[in-house]
Order: structure tokens, then C-alpha cells, then sequence
């Protein structure tokens, strides 16, 4: 059986929550299979809480709590997480962690630059548009900009992104924002970790019309694939869907740019802002 996974119980609230979580657990001299069973859950569900991979939802917490007899304990501390991540919610927080730990990264946007790409000011007037408050919108841009040096790292990972045309065409109708963007694009593009490519509009239909997604290769958790709605996030690590998003992966690049091509039109845009 392998040792279980240290918990830091500093490193956030949700952490602490882990920490307490596996506490009242083993006192009651319980696994987490059979935790997870008492629950109607697995025990890889309860790990994850513990390891502050997963958020429990207050129905959960309270059941814990009660299982547990941890009076109050773990709804407080619940309730104190919740309230200090709300920037932040579970979901990307769990997403966050995934993209810092992986050694490739593999994205498809067909709306936008891909967040580890985009520029400060083009973050912010995504955000404007969207009529994000101006409080709202500082913390947003410093926690994306959080995430940017896992490109520049020491050991940072592959990353490969394809990029929908239409995206870059919206871009250049901004001319202020878009010479920005631009230029931090080609910058990005000579580091030898990162690959961009464009799906022409001329391609037509593709094999990923159906929206975003992000694959990553995290050691120790194998392939999972990331999407993201307005309003929420979801991982995966089902084998079937893993494999289905990259067979479409696959079949869209052969519909794209290459990489010198892609910079080229990049090159060309950034030309007619001058």
C-alpha cells in the first residue's frame, strides 16, 4: 500500500480542512474506502479532499462532520475556505495546481489567446468588456499573471497551443491592445518549450468546433483534459474522454499553420498596426 501523501495544512484553508479532514478520519479509525462507502462515495473522492485536489460542497461537509464527530470543526473551517477563495473558486484552484505540475501542456481556444499567452492589457480589456468591476478586475489580472512564469521556469513544460484565426482577426480590430498582444506572442513563440499554431478560417469546419479545451501530462495523475464555461471549470481524467480529446487534437492540427507560418501572420498583423 503506498504511503499516504504529506498534507501541508499552511499551504491554504482548503489544505487545513484536508489536514483536519484526515485527522477525525483516522481517529475514527476509518479508511478512506470506507469513509467514502459510510458517504455513498469512493475513497478516492475523500483523498482528494484531504490532498485539497477537491472542494466538498456543504452537504458533504456537514456529512463529514457528523460522521466524524468532529462538532463543527470541519463545517467552520469549510465555511472560512469558502469565503477567503472566492476569487478563486475550487474548480481553477484545482486547475491552477494541474497546469504548475505538468510536464506538456496541449490547448485549443478558438476565441481568445490562450491565457498562459496573453499580455497584460489584453487581459484587461477581455475583462472590461465583460463588465468585470475594477476591483474585480486587478485581482483577476494578478492571478492570471500568477500563473504566466510556468512557460519561463526552470523546468517548464511543452506547451503546444492552437490558435482559431478568428481569434487573431478580433485581436487586430483593436489596434492599441493588439500591437501589444502581438509583439508578446513572437516573443513568446522563440522560447523552445512553446509551439503556436493558427487554424486558418479558409479550413473550414474542423474537429473541434464543439469549444476550448486544455490536455495535460501532470506525473502521477497521467493525461487529464481541462474545460472551461463562463461560469465553471471541469477536469477530467476518464480515460475515454482523455483519449477522444486528443484524437480531435490531433486531427485539428493537421488543418493549421505551421509554427513559421503562424509566426509570419503574426508578423504581418503586428505590421498593419503601425
Amino acid at each position: 500500500m503506498p504511503a499516504p501523501k504529506t498534507l501541508d495544512p499552511e499551504a491554504s484553508m482548503w489544505d487545513l480542512f484536508g489536514a483536519y479532514l484526515r485527522f477525525f478520519r483516522l481517529r475514527a479509525g476509518l479508511t478512506q474506502d470506507r469513509l467514502g462507502s459510510d458517504l455513498h462515495a469512493t475513497g478516492s473522492f475523500v483523498g482528494q479532499i484531504e490532498t485539497a485536489e477537491r472542494h466538498p460542497g456543504e452537504e458533504f461537509v456537514a456529512q463529514f462532520d457528523e460522521r466524524l464527530g468532529a462538532e463543527g470543526l470541519l463545517i467552520a473551517t469549510a465555511f472560512h475556505a469558502t469565503r477567503l477563495t472566492d476569487d478563486q473558486p475550487g474548480w481553477f484552484d484545482t486547475f491552477a495546481k494541474a497546469e504548475a505540475a505538468a510536464v506538456r501542456i496541449r490547448t485549443f481556444q478558438p476565441q481568445v489567446i490562450p491565457g498562459l499567452l496573453q499580455c497584460e492589457e489584453y487581459m484587461r480589456v477581455l475583462l472590461r468588456r465583460a463588465r468585470v468591476p475594477a476591483n474585480t478586475i486587478d485581482m483577476w489580472v494578478d492571478r492570471r499573471l500568477k500563473r504566466k512564469p510556468v512557460l519561463t521556469k526552470t523546468e517548464a513544460p511543452e506547451y503546444w497551443a492552437v490558435v482559431d484565426e478568428a481569434a487573431l482577426l478580433r485581436l487586430a480590430q483593436d489596434k492599441v491592445v493588439a500591437k501589444a498582444q502581438l509583439a508578446h506572442l513572437l516573443e513568446l513563440v522563440e522560447l523552445n518549450n512553446v509551439v503556436l499554431e493558427m487554424v486558418p478560417i479558409e479550413a473550414g469546419l474542423h474537429a473541434c468546433m464543439d469549444g476550448a479545451f486544455v490536455l495535460l501530462s501532470v506525473p502521477g495523475k497521467g493525461e487529464c483534459t481541462y474545460a472551461e464555461g463562463t461560469f465553471e471549470g471541469r477536469m477530467s481524467t476518464d480515460s475515454h474522454g482523455v483519449s477522444e480529446v486528443q484524437r480531435r487534437y490531433d486531427l485539428l492540427r493537421a488543418d493549421t499553420l505551421s509554427p513559421a507560418r503562424t509566426a509570419r501572420h503574426l508578423r504581418d498583423l503586428l505590421e498593419g498596426t503601425a
